[in-house]
């Protein structure tokens, strides 16, 4: 029989609303169809427009359909409003700090329209694949299911079944709104959206200067103009030109399936869980601290000692430090956390001190009283002889003094797994003694991290069952699982789908992107239509409307956690182009220092007790900019498809582990007839080159006014146009929530004060040309004849201000004072 894995929609005033919503949307459709029947002129107009229609979806109709409807005629308005919402009290707006996070654009600007569950079912319902079992695996409904058993639903029914993207009827009705919106014309493939016949800079080596490219004096002010406000006067009455995926889409090849495990993280009793020994670090790197939030919590002693207590925080804000890598699977770490040991708010690193009071008291002498002398001879005699080995080869034999004379080697030792259970009940017998209580019930960490490569099953990559077998397996061959402690243990399951090289007559590379409002659909069905306010983030691929990404983090409460759910993200893969270990292009906070006047650069960097060494800074920019270029032009002839994956508990996989186990090959395996109607399907080699202009033409913005200072100095109305165009490079690849970006979001805001009129700040207005025209077009803000802000705006820009004015204004203050008493 057929068995389908869907959730019980509630009922509430929510979706009642949204229902009512969706009706009157359709019935508006209706009525605009039928007055084109009904009026001759407007038929006219109308055929070219479906003929337009119908060459665009024509392949989409041949591909499974999918519920959910579309949401483009609220988007702009709530945009507005939830932007509107947003208020800051403070008399002073640092721009490098200014956010819209407090309101959650995504849940403000739009409504996620649900189907009540007795509603159109077989047009609703996942047709790719049909899942087979017999009635022994018949699963029960979902108002006697465990949270358990609906997540295990969810996740089954998301990874074989698909995501809920919209149908390919309500993608026909949002593209003739919009073709009706803009007319036939302004509409532009990405190749069309980016000059191309502008200075080249982001292939050079070097930043411009007036002696160095010439090419820059034949630039008009209307080309710069074009370039970025997107206004022509061609075809649409001079508005901005609509960056339109829709006409970009290349004919799909057929899409590839596969599974992995990403990550794993997890709490365990002792290390005697490494059933192959440990490595222990002598001399912990800080660099190896938990730096990002892995959405896991632990109880720490509060900062203030005012109100001693143990408080919930996030992993990376509790002491720890990096313990151990495992034995025959140096992919996995050991990290040790101390909830009661004293720290600031922001912890950082251990210092020297706490971490000799570790190993000389507690960690060496539970070793001594564990292991032979002919195993101890060759460990350190403490931390400080430890860190002194470590830094030796860097220190000792250098010649050059260079800012790394500090660097230190990571040196491990070897434990074998016959004393670890031993030496471990010594050390939490030493953190109960007088003096070393601070230290007292530390919880051991591991994890293991970007294992996809690693974890995907070569014989089988199209069967889920098969890769969460294998993964198991291995799982057990390195860590003896009873000492892990189950309820604490999670998992990160992907899937990608990618295209594939053989299946189309044309070898030419294409590039898979998630349809926002697809995306944004799957989000309701996955939380059956109750979408937590909190935790949702909706991010624009390469600031472009259609495109994007997600992640979705499960309230603590919500029956998805409950069932083991914590955390999921569907991104496209084009980021492993400029993905450096979470290190994207252009995102050092100091490269907005290039926008000063050199002279200010030294002040300042002298003021702040910094050596003064400007030129990092540039290395730092010319460094991101040959990454682009090389992974870039090096990437035109490789496709990228999509992710999704998703954070699950053990218990959770172990209840995927049984339903699957109890369906045929045929069902488990995914089937993907015809094309995906949530994905873009755009050829590699234009994606790419889309991105590199788009880089370029922000690189030479900015390299552009640099070189036209006079005498080498600096003008503040140049500083805040370099400002800009430094701030803009920080998004222009990849996948960003640009609400984030007060400066590049915001149009037009005023802010109250403590006394007198509201105070108004000007940004780019992200927020408005990226709804109305598929693309992050910048607002009249500038004179480009000047290229200068506009005069009666200038002053209120969110550019040059905050803290990179404050620092100025620093300098030029301590410069006047010296030459004041000089003279």
């Amino acid at each position: 029989m057929k068995v389908r894995f869907v959730g019980a929609i509630k009922q509430d005033s929510a979706t009642r609303r949204r229902r009512a919503l969706q009706t009157n949307r359709t019935r508006n459709y209706r009525k605009r169809q039928k007055a084109r029947e009904e009026t001759a002129a407007i038929n006219h107009h109308g055929e070219p427009l479906l003929d337009a229609v119908d060459s665009v979806v024509e392949n989409e109709i041949r591909g499974p359909e999918r519920y959910l409807s579309l949401e483009n005629e609220e988007s702009e308005e709530a945009d507005i409003s939830a932007c509107e919402n947003f208020t800051i009290s403070i008399q002073e707006v640092d721009d490098s700090t200014v956010s819209t996070t407090e309101v959650d654009p995504y849940y403000e600007e739009e409504i996620v329209d649900t189907f009540p569950a007795e509603e159109d079912e077989c047009q609703r319902k996942p047709q790719n694949p049909q899942i087979h079992v017999g009635e022994s695996a018949d699963l029960a409904t979902n108002d006697a299911n465990t949270d358990v058993e609906h997540a295990t639903h969810k996740f089954i029914q998301q990874f074989l079944a698909g995501i809920h993207g919209c149908s390919v009827q309500s993608h026909r009705e949002s593209l003739i709104a919009h073709i009706e919106a803009e007319g036939l014309d302004n509409h532009h493939r990405l190749d069309r959206s980016v000059a191309h016949d502008i200075p080249h800079t982001l292939d050079k080596e070097y930043i411009l200067t007036a002696e160095t490219d010439e090419e820059t004096t034949e630039l008009t002010p209307d080309r710069w103009q074009a370039l970025f406000t997107g206004s022509t006067t061609q075809g649409s009455n001079g508005k901005p030109k609509q960056a339109c995926l829709h006409v970009e889409q290349a004919p799909q090849t057929q899409p590839s399936i596969s599974f992995d495990v990403d990550s794993i993280l997890g709490f365990v009793d002792s290390p005697a869980v490494a059933t192959h020994g440990i490595r222990f670090y002598s001399a912990p790197q800080y660099g190896q601290n938990i730096s990002t939030d892995v959405h896991l919590t632990l109880d720490r002693v509060d900062p203030d000692p005012d109100r001693p207590r143990l408080i919930p925080s996030r992993l990376r804000d509790v002491p720890h430090f990096v313990f151990a890598r495992l034995e025959g699977a140096d992919f996995i770490t050991f990290h040790l956390f101390f909830p009661h040991l004293p720290c600031s708010r922001d912890f950082n690193r251990l210092t020297d001190e706490q971490l000799s009071r570790w190993f000389d008291k507690i960690f060496y002498p539970a070793v001594r009283q564990v292991y032979d002398a002919d195993r101890l001879q060759h460990l350190p005699a403490s931390y400080r002889h430890a860190l002194a080995t470590c830094r030796a080869p860097r220190v000792e034999n250098r010649l050059v003094e260079t800012p790394t004379y500090q660097a230190q080697l990571q040196m491990s030792y070897f434990l074998s797994p016959q004393g670890l259970q031993q030496l471990w009940d010594y050390v939490l017998a030493a953190t109960c003694q007088p003096g070393l209580q601070d230290f007292r019930n530390p919880e051991l960490f591991f994890q293991a991290k970007n294992t996809k490569l690693l974890f995907k099953c070569p014989d089988a990559p199209h069967d889920l069952l098969a890769v969460m077998n294998s993964f198991e397996c291995k799982l057990r061959r390195i860590l003896d699982l009873s000492h892990i402690c189950s309820d604490r243990l999670y998992i990160d399951v992907g899937k990608e789908t990618c295209p594939m090289h053989n299946s189309v007559p044309s070898p030419e590379p294409q590039t898979y992107l998630w349809r926002r409002c697809c995306i944004r659909h799957h989000l309701g069905q996955l939380y059956d239509g109750d979408i937590p306010k909190s935790g949702q983030n909706f991010y624009h691929e390469s600031m472009l409307r259609d495109a994007g990404a997600m992640t979705s983090l499960t309230p603590v409460k919500s029956r998805l956690r409950r069932g083991g759910i914590l955390y999921g993200q569907i991104y496209s893969l084009t980021k492993e182009i400029v993905d450096a270990a979470r290190t994207y292009p252009f995102q050092n906070p100091d490269l907005r220092h290039l926008a000063l006047d050199p002279q200010l650069r030294n002040g300042m960097q002298s003021i702040g007790g910094k050596p003064v060494l400007c030129n990092i800074t540039d290395r730092a920019y010319l460094a991101s900019k040959r990454r682009c270029q090389y992974g870039l032009t090096d990437s035109k002839q490789r496709s990228f498809g999509v992710r999704e994956e998703y954070r699950i508990s053990w218990s959770l996989f172990q209840s995927v582990l049984k339903v699957l186990r109890s369906l045929t090959p045929e069902a488990r395996c995914t089937q993907t007839p015809g094309r995906l109607s949530y994905l873009w399907v755009v050829s590699t080699p234009i994606f790419v080159d889309y991105v590199w202009h788009n880089i370029n033409k922000f690189t030479t913005g900015f390299e552009l006014i640099r070189a036209q200072r006079s005498g080498g100095l600096t003008t503040w109305e140049q500083t805040k146009m370099m400002d800009m165009f430094l701030r803009c490079l920080r998004v222009a690849v990849g996948g960003h929530d640009y609400s984030r970006e007060g400066a590049l979001w915001w149009s037009r805001r005023e802010l109250p004060q403590s006394a007198g009129l509201p105070r108004v700040y000007y940004g780019l207005g992200f927020s408005q040309t990226l709804e109305q025209y598929g693309y992050c077009w910048i607002e009249p803000r500038i004179d480009w004849n000047r290229l200068r802000f506009l005069p009666d705006i200038t002053g209120s820009v969110l550019f040059g201000s905050g803290t990179l004015h404050q620092r100025s204004d620093s300098v030029m203050a301590l410069s006047y004072l010296s030459t004041a008493d000089e003279g």
